[in-house]
């Protein structure tokens, strides 16, 4: 969940974009970005009653991997800020880099040329939902998924020409009523995977695979990461292996746990790509721990949903006892209610990274100790 911001903060920068006053994806291009930090740090600071240093993003801008645009009745762009069920035409949009900006126009003339009908949430009803854009920065590979409600849809003229200018389209199937970018994956046209590195290390990221979105700052994130395991390191939450491969020439023994899978698909995959030795579990984090009668982690590296641990998973890790807790965390509120119920634990180390400049978002890398 989002930062609550001082409501006075100053709002005298002039914002870059042309559709910032009703576009739902940024709120604080009007705060000159060092204010943003300062202001993010401060009130971080506050609810882990000790000084947090923040890392900035190297661009607050160009920064994200992932955006998912909605194609709502004759617009492709974002939700608008105060009305979630109407969209914002976007003839710009900066927080991507310029391959996907200039994609989108593309994919906007399309859809009208072609006349495929967007999604109406307020009738649910229409055909395409989502244009979710996917890039790897280190490859330079795109990948376009298009969600459509039903399998009956006139969007095969349009994957054609997406497919001339992203090496990976992707036809996804969400007939469920609501609004949702996410859908079962009905075709792939060119690759199935795209390509991203990190610390030296490549992954492959499917359409529907978790990962982190500032790509910018993710290796100096996961750098880190990488001081605070050693030894034997439980990964629970591994999505497809990224923290754990990254981080392998620190660790002796790596085992990840996660529930969906084909990120343990892809985890596995991405291990035998990097010639790391490691297991790889399809499993609820909460049930792996329930029956684990293995030896004791020396780390245990979580990196939760927004909505933080689970008050059963809390105590299975209590029972656990590891000796260190590396917890990445999303959402400062949900990490505190998870801090309190996790006793014994010390925090010892909490750092903020700036993922999402432009919007009341941040990470947290955190160290918690036995005491």
């Amino acid at each position: 969940m989002a930062l609550i911001l001082p409501e006075d903060i100053n709002r005298e920068a002039t914002p870059i974009c042309a559709h910032f006053n009703e576009c739902g994806g940024c709120s604080l291009q009007d705060v000159d970005y060092n204010l943003q930090l300062k202001v993010k740090a401060d009130v971080v600071s506050e609810m882990l009653g000790r000084p947090v240093e923040i890392v900035p993003s190297p661009n607050p801008y160009g920064y994200r991997h992932r955006m998912d645009y909605v194609v709502s009745l004759d617009k492709l762009g974002l939700r608008k800020r105060s009305d979630g069920k109407t969209a914002v035409d976007l003839t710009e949009c900066h927080l991507v880099q310029s391959r996907v900006s200039d994609v989108l126009q593309l994919a906007r003339e399309w859809i009208r040329e072609l006349e495929v009908p967007g999604y109406d949430l307020v009738r649910n009803r229409g055909d395409l939902r989502y244009l979710t854009f996917r890039h790897a920065f280190s490859s330079d590979q795109l990948m376009i998924t298009a969600v459509t409600s039903d399998v009956e849809s006139v969007v095969e003229p349009l994957l054609e020409k997406l497919q001339t200018v992203a090496e990976s389209v992707v036809w996804s199937i969400q007939p469920r009523i609501g609004d949702t970018s996410v859908g079962e994956i009905h075709k792939i046209l060119g690759q199935e995977s795209i390509l991203q590195s990190i610390r030296g290390k490549e992954f492959e990221i499917s359409p529907n695979a978790f990962f982190q979105n500032n790509l910018l700052l993710l290796d100096r994130m996961f750098d880190h990461i990488a001081q605070l395991v050693h030894g034997y390191t439980l990964d629970l939450f591994c999505g497809i292996g990224a923290i754990g491969i990254s981080t392998i020439d620190n660790i002796d023994r790596l085992v990840g746990v996660e529930i969906f899978d084909e990120n343990i698909r892809l985890a596995k995959l991405n291990a035998a790509r990097n010639g790391v030795e490691a297991e790889f579990i399809n499993d609820n984090a909460n049930h792996f721990l329930a029956f684990y009668e293995g030896d004791t982690p020396d780390v245990v590296v979580i990196d939760p949903p927004r909505s933080g641990l689970a008050p059963k998973l809390v105590r299975k890790l209590l029972r656990l006892a590891p000796q260190r807790i590396v917890y990445v965390s999303c959402n400062p509120r949900s990490f505190m209610d998870d801090l309190i119920a996790l006793e014994g634990y010390e925090l010892t180390e909490a750092v903020a990274y700036d993922m999402f400049p432009q919007t009341p978002h941040v990470e947290m890398i955190t160290c918690l100790e036995k005491c």
